[in-house]
């Protein structure tokens, strides 16, 4: 037993916390299903900016980004691409505000919204249903096996017993609570968390002492320069660095560009306006700067302690990091904060995937059944839900060792069924609910076969598995025609997309209808763009903080500067008008 009572009578503490507030919320959130997943759509900006930034702040996650930085060094930027972390950036330009105007409930509603009511739309919404609740229950198989590691460093526990009573824990008071127990609990758990993530990254500040750092490490640890090949490959990365890079860049483009959905779209649709729903990707991409300054903090930690005792290849496993280091590095009443802040990291992602989970099984799945269902037989049945994809989440995390072997075809096989389609149908008319569906049914077994059946790396089946959710959704796309001409229409008149959308702008226009895009949309490529240069930055200057890296610190704070004022000119003043 690693912990102090102290340290666990905070840890306690914060856990019936949690149960309090979502006891507190849950007469108001049972009103109605928009109480119950959209909080009433009475939550401002900011608050649900925070919740977001929480909900992506996972236990797993930050786990896995400290192995990769241990291992790569500041080229594990390159790695994060594929989980597209600037994501803010997009958000703030134009994925919130379609979200918001799309007046639907759920990401998977927006199916019905974008494809009809007919056999095609009803196709598209269940295969999306499928693949959604299918990622869902993967992504928390992934969080248990991240937090099962993580207890075990502090608490002399079987990893099975410890994933169980967490994940049992966190579903109890998202079943009681609902959005708004999510968002008020994501709301504590930030503060909690930024706290955590401030005094890790001072106190690693305050002891790296930057000549000795580099000495053992070397200058290379520290570019942030993609090469061809790595100067001293690592057992994990096989493959030529260079088309790595690449294929986390393309990766992390294609999720950047693609139709918003699950957690985020959630937010959105809950923000009071649809200027305010811009704004929440905003706070939700600086709130999680602090993570990335933890995150080096404990690297920093790890390479000086780790390396010192046993040498830096091979010495341990890279994932068990942060733990070792909370454990070796934080005295007595500082080491139950930090606990509490990375049990509130785990918390508020498995939270709001609880919640997504069970409004797609209410929303896309009961609800069209059972069309004479009352308010609160729904909330019951998502009560059932719940617990369904906690048994399942608990199972996949038992049955999985380690991160990487989990969150790579989460991402790369799993990810690659619907890429397709969820990239292009915001952008051209012609996708249709068939091409949806036929890149689903077609894509999610091959994904299954090369992950079972053979030995293939991500570098290997991505581009295959792509190409055949590409190649199917173009087949659908032509063999079949295109949605209803009114659900065209109307999904063109509410969100008014750019891209390839001219024969539906024809129409309107025949019908006496302004077909033109607002002007307050004509910047919306540019921001996205400068918006993800901005979030780039920021993150890069809060891990270069902790490092003393001060010329690219100089260079960051520069670069910063000029977007903050572009953005202000081309995006928030023109918010603040609406």
């Amino acid at each position: 037993m690693n912990l102090s009572i102290i340290d666990a009578a905070i840890v306690v503490l914060y856990v019936v916390l949690m149960f309090a507030i979502g006891a507190y919320v849950e007469r108001r959130a049972g009103k109605d299903l928009e109480s119950y997943f959209l909080g009433g759509r009475s939550m401002p900006w900011w608050l649900l900016g925070m919740s977001g930034s929480s909900t992506y702040f996972d236990i797993t996650g930050t786990m896995w980004m400290v192995a990769v930085f241990y291992d790569l060094g500041m080229r594990g930027m390159w790695q994060h691409a594929f989980w597209c972390f600037p994501f803010a950036g997009f958000i703030m330009a134009y994925k919130a505000k379609w979200a918001y105007r799309s007046e639907v409930l759920t990401g998977v509603e927006w199916i019905v919204f974008r494809y009809g009511e007919g056999r095609a739309g009803r196709a598209a919404r269940l295969m999306s249903v499928i693949f959604y609740l299918i990622s869902i229950v993967f992504i928390l198989g992934y969080s248990g096996t991240g937090v099962g590691k993580f207890i075990t460093e502090f608490i002399p526990v079987d990893r099975s017993i410890a994933i169980a009573v967490l994940f049992v824990l966190t579903g109890i008071y998202v079943v009681m609570g609902g959005f708004f127990s999510v968002v008020y609990t994501d709301f504590i758990q930030t503060i909690l968390l930024s706290l955590a993530a401030l005094y890790i990254s001072v106190a690693a500040f305050a002891a790296v002492q930057p000549d000795m750092l580099r000495q053992t490490v070397g200058e290379d640890w520290f570019s942030l320069a993609p090469v061809a090949a790595l100067p001293e490959p690592h057992e994990d990365y096989p493959d030529p660095f260079g088309l790595l890079v690449l294929l986390w860049v393309t990766r992390g483009v294609i999720t950047l560009a693609s139709a918003a959905g699950g957690a985020e779209f959630q937010r959105f649709r809950a923000a009071r306006t649809e200027a305010e729903a811009s704004k929440v990707g905003f706070a939700w991409g600086i709130a999680m700067s602090v993570r990335w300054s933890m995150v080096m903090g404990f690297t920093v930690f790890g390479l000086s302690i780790l390396a010192a005792d046993q040498g830096l290849t091979g010495a341990v496993d890279s994932e068990s990091v942060l733990p070792m280091m909370v454990n070796r590095t934080l005295p007595v009443g500082v080491k139950g904060l930090v606990l509490a802040g990375l049990l509130a990291a785990f918390m508020s992602t498995y939270d709001s995937l609880l919640n997504l989970g069970a409004s797609f099984i209410v929303n896309d799945l009961v609800k069209p059944m059972w069309k004479e269902a009352s308010a609160k037989s729904l909330i019951r049945v998502s009560h059932l839900a719940t617990m369904g994809i906690i048994a399942f989440g608990v199972l996949i995390s038992m049955l999985t060792d380690r991160i990487a072997d989990i969150w790579n075809p989460i991402n790369f096989a799993l990810g690659s069924a619907l890429i397709a389609p969820t990239l292009l149908a915001a952008y051209w008319w012609r996708i249709n609910g068939w091409a949806v569906c036929l890149s689903g049914a077609c894509t999610l077994p091959a994904a299954l076969y090369v992950k079972v059946f053979t030995d293939w790396r991500e570098l290997q089946y991505f581009p295959v598995l792509a190409g055949i959710s590409l190649a199917t959704c173009l087949i659908g796309a032509y063999a079949f025609p295109p949605s209803p001409n009114n659900t065209l229409a109307n999904y063109y008149r509410k969100v008014r997309p750019f891209g390839l959308w001219g024969p539906v702008r024809a129409m309107l226009r025949e019908g006496g209808e302004d077909p033109q895009r607002p002007l307050r949309d004509r910047y919306d490529i540019p921001v996205a763009i400068v918006g993800t240069v901005f979030f780039i930055a920021l993150y890069v200057l809060m891990m270069d903080l902790v490092l003393h890296n001060w010329p690219r610190v100089i260079a960051s704070l520069a670069c910063l500067a000029l977007c903050s004022a572009s953005l202000y000119v081309a995006w928030w003043r023109g918010l603040t008008k609406k």
